[in-house]
C-alpha cells in the first residue's frame, strides 16, 4: 500500500473484512477493477498554504471555525439540511455536527467529495472512504454540537439548546472499563452509546486443562482460517482473543481465574477452521474451576466493517536506514500481546502532531528479501517490520524519522483484504510497483520464492524517479540469480548514465516487459503505488487482455 505523499508504505481504521477491509484505504478491490469506483478516491492538488500542517496552524490560531461563535448547539435533521451550500456547509459524523465550510480548501479529496455529505448525516459515506481517519481530532475546531431527535417544528440555530463542549480526544486504552449493557433491537448496547450489531451466531468455543496448561478451542468452520488471523492480548489476568473469521470478527474476553504466562501456542487445523490456543498456567498443578469471569464484550461476533479498530503502544526495537530517505523499523507489541500480520496487510500508525491525531497506513514487510526463513519473533507475533519513507514536508513521517530505539509507536490491528490463496495457486506472479508501492511486494516475492510451487515465475516492474530511489536494489540483484525471478527498473528522472527503460506506465512497457495473458496459465497481477499510478496501471492491464479477477490493487 503506498501513498502519493505521506504514506511511507502501502495503504487492516477500521477494517473491513477481507484484507480485512473492503473499504480499507489500501484496498482497491478484492481483485476487481470495478472497485476502483467505490471506496477508493483520488487526491486533488491543493493550493499553496493548504496542507494538513496549515490546517493544524489555522485551528490553533484562535479563529472561530464553527461559524456560530463557538456556541455548542443541539441540531435537528431539519436544521442540518438547511446548511447544504458551499458557503454554509454543515455535516453530521457519528452524531456530531461540524461546520466544514473552512475545511473545503484543505481536503485532499477535493471540494466535490465533501459536498456529497453536506446537510446530512454523512457517517456512512465517511466510512466507505476512510473510516480509519480520526475526524474528531481533524475537525475539533469546527464542532457545532450534536444531532438531536427530529421535532415537528425544526429547531433554529438561535433557539438551539447549548450543550457541554466535547471532551478532548484521548487514546483509548487496550482494556476498557466494564460498561453496563443491554439488548436493544437485536444489538448489544454498551453504556447506552455503542451498538454492536449481532447478525450471526458466534462460533462455538470450549476449554479444557491439564496440570500445566489451559487450552481454548474455537470452532470457526472457516476453511481459510490461518494462525495470522488470531490476535491475543493479556493485561494482568484479563485475556482477550480476537479472531477474524472471513468478514466477521469474534471477540472472547475473560478475567481469568488465575494468571498465565505469555508463552502462547496457536494451532489451526487446516480445512476445518478449528483453532487451538494453548496457555501455560503460572501456577502449575492448580486446577481451575472455570476460565474466569466473562467481560462485557465477551463472545461478540460482528462484521469487521462495524468494528472499532484497536491500537497498541508498540516499542521501537531498532531502526535501520536502507536508502537516503527510507528506514526499516522493527516494532515490538506490548508484553502479553501476540500480533501476527498477514501477507499483504498493513497497520495504521497513530501519532499526535501539534495537538492533532494523525493516522497513516503502512504495509508490514520483512527485514530482508534474502532470508531463507522468517524470524521467529515475527512468526510468534512478538515483532513486525515497517518500511517507512521520510517526506521532509510530510506531517507524520518526519516525526517517525526522529524516533529512536525504545520510543513508543501506536499501531493498530492488521487491516487488509489480500487473499493468500490466490498467491498459493498462481503459476505466474506479475508485480507492478511505484516508489513505496514496493512494500506490499516484499512479502509476496519472498513467499513466492520460498513456498509452494518451485516453478512459479515472479516478475517485478519497479518504477522510481531516480536510481537512488530504488529500494533494496542490491538484494533484488542477488535474487536475480534465481531464474524464477525477474526485475526491471523504470526511471522517470534518469541520469545521463542510465541505460534502462524510462518514463511512466504505458502500453509500450507492457509490450516489452509483461507477458501476454495465457488461458492455461494461472496468473496473479498485483499493483501498488500512488493512486493515479494504480488506476492507470490496472486499466492498462485490462486493456492488455487480463481479467479483472486476476488483478489485485493496493490503494492508499
Amino acid at each position: 500500500m503506498a501513498s502519493s505523499k505521506e504514506i511511507g508504505t502501502s495503504s487492516l481504521s477500521v477494517p473491513q473484512a477481507q484484507f480485512p477491509a473492503i473499504n480499507s484505504p489500501q484496498r482497491l478491490g478484492g481483485g476487481s477493477v470495478g472497485s476502483l469506483q467505490s471506496p477508493s478516491r483520488g487526491k486533488v492538488a491543493l493550493k499553496p498554504g493548504r496542507s494538513l500542517m496549515d490546517w493544524i496552524r489555522l485551528g490553533r490560531s484562535g479563529k472561530d471555525l464553527t461559524g456560530v461563535g463557538g456556541k455548542i448547539l443541539q441540531v435537528t435533521k431539519e436544521e442540518l439540511a438547511k446548511h447544504n451550500k458551499p458557503d454554509d456547509a454543515w455535516m453530521c459524523l457519528k452524531g456530531k455536527i461540524y461546520n466544514i465550510t473552512p475545511y473545503f480548501e484543505y481536503h485532499p479529496g477535493g471540494f466535490d467529495e465533501l459536498m456529497r455529505g453536506v446537510g446530512m448525516d454523512a457517517t456512512d459515506l465517511f466510512n466507505e472512504v476512510h473510516k480509519w481517519v480520526n475526524f474528531e481530532s481533524m475537525l475539533e475546531k469546527c464542532f457545532i454540537g450534536r444531532l438531536a431527535e427530529s421535532r415537528s417544528r425544526p429547531a433554529s440555530t438561535k433557539s438551539s439548546q447549548a450543550l457541554k463542549p466535547p471532551s478532548p480526544v484521548v487514546p483509548r486504552p487496550l482494556q476498557p472499563p466494564q460498561p453496563s449493557t443491554e439488548a436493544v433491537d437485536g444489538r448489544i448496547q454498551i453504556d447506552g452509546v455503542k451498538n454492536i450489531q449481532i447478525d450471526k451466531q458466534p462460533p462455538r468455543h470450549d476449554w479444557f486443562q491439564t496440570g500445566s496448561t489451559v487450552s481454548i478451542v474455537i470452532y470457526t468452520k472457516w476453511k481459510d482460517m490461518t494462525e495470522d488471523r488470531i490476535i491475543l492480548d493479556k493485561n494482568e489476568k484479563k485475556f482477550k482473543i480476537t479472531v477474524f473469521v472471513d468478514d466477521h470478527c469474534l471477540l472472547l474476553h475473560w478475567d481469568l481465574e488465575d494468571n498465565i504466562t505469555t508463552d502462547y501456542e496457536v494451532k489451526v487445523s487446516g480445512g476445518a477452521g478449528k483453532v487451538d490456543i494453548v496457555l501455560r498456567k503460572q501456577t502449575e498443578g492448580k486446577q481451575w474451576k472455570s476460565l474466569g469471569n466473562p467481560l462485557t464484550d465477551h463472545n461478540t461476533f460482528q462484521k469487521i466493517s462495524d468494528r472499532e479498530m484497536q491500537y497498541r503502544d508498540c516499542i521501537l526495537k531498532h531502526k535501520e536506514s536502507i536508502s537516503h530517505d527510507t528506514y526499516i523499523l522493527c516494532l515490538q507489541p506490548p508484553e502479553g500481546s501476540r500480533l501476527v500480520v498477514p501477507i499483504g496487510y498493513h497497520v495504521f500508525v497513530r501519532l499526535n502532531v501539534n495537538g492533532m491525531e494523525v493516522v497513516r497506513p503502512f504495509t508490514v514487510v520483512i527485514p530482508s528479501l534474502l532470508a531463507n526463513q522468517i524470524d521467529r519473533d515475527i512468526v510468534d507475533g512478538k515483532a513486525f517490520y515497517l518500511m517507512v519513507k521520510i517526506y521532509q514536508d510530510g506531517v507524520l513521517t518526519p516525526h517517525i524519522g526522529k524516533l529512536n530505539p525504545g520510543d513508543t509507536i501506536t499501531a493498530s490491528d492488521p487491516d487488509g483484504n489480500f487473499k493468500l490463496s490466490k498467491l498459493e495457486t498462481c503459476q505466474r506472479l506479475l508485480l507492478l510497483a511505484a516508489g513505496t508501492g514496493f512494500t506490499p511486494m516484499v512479502r509476496l516475492i519472498h513467499y513466492s520464492l520460498q513456498h509452494g510451487d518451485n516453478n512459479r515465475k515472479v516478475n517485478l516492474l519497479f518504477f522510481n524517479k531516480t536510481e537512488k530511489d530504488i529500494l533494496w536494489k542490491e538484494q533484488m540483484e542477488k535474487l536475480k540469480e534465481d531464474e524464477r525471478f525477474e526485475c526491471t527498473y523504470i526511471l522517470s528522472e534518469p541520469s545521463d548514465e542510465w541505460k534502462g527503460p524510462t518514463g511512466r506506465i504505458r502500453r509500450e512497457l507492457l509490450d516489452n516487459y509483461v507477458p501476454k495473458p495465457e488461458t492455461d496459465l494461472n496468473t496473479l497481477l498485483c499493483v501498488c503505488g500512488p493512486t493515479p499510478f494504480t488506476k492507470t496501471t490496472i486499466q492498462q492491464l485490462t486493456d492488455y487482455g487480463y481479467e479483472e479477477t486476476d488483478i489485485h490493487g493496493f490503494v492508499a
